[in-house]
């Protein structure tokens, strides 16, 4: 697994710390062995380390968040937030090869299911509009993300809300 790390905020990550990240994140494919990549971001903000992991596995993105007064703490919280992710995939791959996708489908509208369900759908008509128009609209509507079409190049986007207040826009490639 290749693992790449990246520091803001900080001047300089000491090598026994970027030891100690690459061998907890390397323990990960013990529970799974279908990762490629991770890459980890380093964010020291007032004091609070907060690391960033998003691993690249089978085809599936896993990302987790950490915070803590030290590394050592940020880097335990998401190890442990990550290794319930990795396992939750690889039982969910693993169910996946024993039973046919025909059945699996078939089982989730007869029985009760783990995987949450659609219990309502909306429509609405996608008008193309600026982005400034996008924004606000979804400051009028209250919502964490808006679709529309992009009056320029007439593809859907979907402009979402962050967790820091600033915006993010999903584009189609």
């Amino acid at each position: 697994m290749e693992i790449t790390i990246t520091a803001k905020g900080i001047e300089k990550l000491p090598e026994h710390t970027e030891e100690e990240i690459k061998k907890k994140i390397g323990k990960l494919e013990k529970y799974f062995d279908n990762i490629q990549q991770a890459n980890v971001v380093i964010n020291k903000v007032r004091g609070v380390f907060e690391l960033e992991v998003t691993i690249f596995a089978s085809q599936k993105i896993i990302r987790g968040v950490g915070k803590g007064s030290l590394i050592d703490e940020a880097l335990d919280n998401v190890v442990e937030k990550l290794e319930t992710q990795v396992k939750k995939l690889r039982d969910r791959l693993k169910g996946e090869k024993r039973i046919p996708k025909e059945e699996l489908f078939g089982s989730i509208e007869e029985e009760e299911s783990e995987f949450p369900k659609i219990t309502k759908v909306k429509t609405f008509p996608v008008k193309p509009m600026s982005i400034e128009e996008a924004v606000l609209q979804i400051e009028l509507l209250g919502h964490d993300f808006f679709i529309f079409r992009d009056e320029e190049t007439n593809e859907i986007n979907v402009l979402y809300r962050r967790k820091d207040g600033n915006y993010g826009l999903i584009k189609p490639q």
